[in-house]
C-alpha cells in the first residue's frame, strides 16, 4: 500500500534551488570587502551624514541589510520600517545609505494608551 499525501501538502518545486538563491542575503558579521561596515538590525536615526536625501531626520528600524545588490564603496542597500515619534511602524522602504552616517538611535519610551490608564484608575 502507497502512502497518499496530504491534502495541504507543499509542492516540491516551491523549495527548489532556484527560489532559494532569489531571497535577500542577510548581512554576517565583520566589515565587507572594502571596509564598509555591516549594518546590524536596530533602531537609528538617518540624516544627511547617512545620505543627502535626509535633509530631514528620519528615525527607522532596520530589518536588514541586502547584500545582494552591488553598491559603491562605502554605501549599502538596507530594509527598514520608517518610525514615527511614538515609535511605531508607519511605512516600510528600502534605503541606499552610508552605514558610517547612521547614528545609533535609543528606541522610543514605550506609552500607555490613555483609554487603558483611564481602565485601571477606574479600576
Amino acid at each position: 500500500m502507497s502512502a497518499s499525501k496530504p491534502a495541504n501538502a507543499v509542492p516540491a518545486s516551491r523549495f527548489s534551488t532556484r527560489r532559494a538563491a532569489a531571497r535577500p542575503a542577510i548581512a554576517s558579521g565583520g566589515p565587507r570587502e572594502d571596509g564598509t561596515p555591516r549594518v546590524t538590525p536596530g533602531v537609528y536615526l538617518l540624516t544627511r551624514d547617512a545620505s543627502p536625501q535626509f535633509t530631514r531626520p528620519i528615525a527607522v528600524r532596520v530589518i536588514r541589510e541586502r547584500t545582494g545588490r552591488s553598491t559603491y564603496d562605502g554605501w549599502a542597500w538596507i530594509e527598514v520600517y520608517q518610525l514615527d515619534s511614538r515609535g511605531e511602524a508607519i511605512d516600510r522602504r528600502e534605503l541606499y545609505v552610508r552605514p558610517d552616517g547612521m547614528r545609533p538611535a535609543p528606541p522610543p519610551p514605550h506609552r500607555t494608551p490613555a483609554r487603558c490608564a483611564a481602565a485601571r484608575a477606574a479600576g
